[in-house]
């Protein structure tokens, strides 16, 4: 009979630091913090990152806001200011822009953007952003037919005819632009854990016409993809 091994020793723990989900280095740790919004009735838990050697906070690594409690405050038609993330794709931005993150996957850009809530999901608030288009460079037809205007400013006649007037809203603090431009084709959903702030709203009937622009819009892009199949 061949000789009996000794039992194997059971695994010690992982010392790897990234598998135990720790900094690479000793210099800085994430500890835990809640905050509580008073005026929205929610509570939010936030990871902060930690610098050990200097003693001060870098910033927060994560947060998250109690969603079921944040649901109630939002509606269709409302304007919200919530996280744009997307690929950096400007080549000639600044290096070190604050606004930049580098991941192992893609580098990406985030900023607050004003949007209009279409309808509620199941884990979030399905929008359309908005953009003010101040920028000196012309913007082909093309582009514009994908956008409707919209404006607190009675008098404003906006740039994209093809969907009439502007559309109207009423906005709450003076510091976002009063007139805008919602981008009809590039839907955003925003997580209901994150942060989102109250704008304005849209009254009901401004929301039924933005909802016949959008299937209108819709409906035209499909048929133009189902053009490719001949059918």
């Amino acid at each position: 009979m061949p000789p009996r091994r000794a039992p194997s020793a059971p695994p010690g723990p992982r010392v790897s630091r990234r598998l135990r989900g720790l900094p690479p280095s000793d210099e800085f740790t994430l500890y835990e913090a809640r905050q509580y919004i008073h005026y929205m009735n929610v509570n939010v838990k936030k990871k902060i990152k930690y610098n050990l050697a200097k003693r001060e906070d870098l910033g927060e690594w994560a947060y998250r806001v109690d969603r079921r409690n944040q649901r109630q405050h939002f509606f269709p038609g409302q304007i919200i200011l919530a996280v744009h993330a997307h690929p950096q794709t400007v080549l000639d931005r600044a290096f070190n822009d604050p606004d930049v993150a580098t991941t192992h996957q893609s580098p990406v850009a985030a900023k607050m953007r004003v949007m209009v809530v279409l309808h509620e999901t199941f884990t979030g608030l399905l929008c359309l952003p908005m953009y003010t288009h101040q920028s000196s460079t012309p913007l082909p037809p093309a582009r514009w037919a994908e956008m409707v205007s919209i404006s607190h400013n009675l008098t404003w006649q906006g740039n994209t005819r093809w969907a009439g007037l502007p559309l109207r809203m009423t906005i709450h603090n003076t510091q976002y632009a009063h007139d805008s431009f919602i981008h009809l084709t590039e839907p955003i959903h925003v997580q209901l854990e994150s942060r989102i702030c109250d704008v304005g709203y849209m009254s009901g009937g401004e929301y039924c016409r933005l909802m016949d622009l959008l299937q209108y819009k819709e409906d035209e892009l499909r048929n133009q993809a189902f053009a490719l199949y001949g059918s």
